[in-house]
């Protein structure tokens, strides 16, 4: 049969047998969960004077339906297992080599990973990053925030619009106007103008493009590149 020690678990003081080849394992106590180090008793030292040992009594049979003990379990749990039932092993817990963050000891996740997730230590840098707790984003803060970005497409488009209702309206806007000449051009026969209706367009162009192209910018930036909005900090 093999050697087997009585330990009992550190938590919850449960006795239990294990393997003697178990010394100096980690395992799990079945009643708590509890991860402790097996470690031999201690034996007890001899006594200066040992008192006179009186003649052991005679053994008793053994039972005739006494089922062998394994030395995985102890007494308690052994007993009370239904019967046709296989004992629980005792589970040994096993070191591995897995890279941990050297500032929380902790796993790195993935086991490559620059920054520790669990404390912002940064394994290259040597430096710890600063942790904070942050409120998530309601619907009201996606509107405050997303809402000027909105209002610029709006803008640009409208500013468009009249660009090109301008440019096709413009010659008729100035038919009959303080600006048309008298008589028509002897050669093509078209209505001739003070000032061409070609330049009013280029004007209202040129004053829209300054309002067209910084608010396409500031709605891109708004709704492409910074659509999420600004993280509050937990209070």
């Amino acid at each position: 049969m093999a050697a087997t020690l009585d330990v009992s678990c550190p938590n919850c003081n449960k006795a239990l047998k294990v393997p003697a080849e178990l010394e100096g394992k980690k395992v799990k106590c079945k009643g708590c969960s509890e991860v402790f180090a097996i470690q031999a008793p201690k034996k007890a030292k001899p006594a200066a004077k040992p008192a006179p040992k009186s003649p052991a009594p005679p053994p008793a049979p053994p039972k005739a339906e006494e089922k062998p003990k394994s030395p995985f379990l102890d007494e308690d749990d052994d007993d009370n297992l239904p019967a046709g039932q296989a004992p629980k092993p005792m589970e040994v817990i096993r070191e591995d080599d897995a890279p941990r963050c050297p500032h929380c000891a902790k796993e790195l996740d993935p086991p490559d990973a620059v920054v520790c997730k669990s404390c912002g230590f940064n394994n290259k840098t040597r430096v710890k990053y600063e942790t904070k707790k942050v409120v998530a984003s309601d619907a009201g803060d996606w509107a405050s925030h997303l809402a000027p970005g909105i209002i610029a497409v709006i803008i640009v488009i409208g500013m468009i619009v009249v660009d090109i209702v301008c440019w096709v309206n413009m010659s008729g806007w100035m038919a009959g106007g303080a600006l048309e000449k008298e008589g028509k051009n002897p050669v093509t026969g078209d209505v001739e103008y003070y000032v061409k209706p070609g330049a009013f367009i280029a004007f209202i162009l040129a004053a829209s493009l300054i309002v067209i192209v910084p608010g396409a910018r500031f709605a891109i930036r708004r709704l492409v590149y910074n659509a999420k909005p600004m993280e509050k900090v937990k209070k």
